[in-house]
């Protein structure tokens, strides 16, 4: 696991819980991971092939609260799903359930 700065509070609660839960052990977990031009949040990646990786986005409204913001990061996505990212977006209000949901549908956590 490498680790990056918390840079806001909505990734310092996401990455307690992301600890909470544990992590499947055939995927290597970063923060702040830089991918063409870009810095994920959280990180997931399977090295084998094929690809598979899960961005995990927290998007507080003071930086993603605007419809530029929204129209920014639905573009982002879309170039990272065609790199083969899959990409969650988590706003200001999230619970440890919804998180341990997402990471299940992406067999992240069993």
């Amino acid at each position: 696991m490498r680790t990056g700065e918390h840079r806001t509070c909505l990734e310092k609660k996401m990455y307690g819980y992301l600890v909470e839960l544990g992590l499947e052990p055939d995927f290597d977990f970063y923060e702040q991971y830089p991918e063409h031009g870009f810095l994920l949040d959280f990180a997931f990646i399977k090295q084998r092939k094929p690809f598979r990786g899960l961005d995990i986005e927290t998007d507080g409204a003071k930086w993603h609260g605007t419809s530029e913001a929204r129209q920014r990061d639905g573009y982002r996505t879309y170039l990272l799903m065609k790199m083969g990212w899959k990409v969650e977006r988590f706003g200001e209000e999230f619970s440890l359930d919804q998180v341990k949901e997402v990471l299940k549908k992406h067999e992240i956590l069993r």
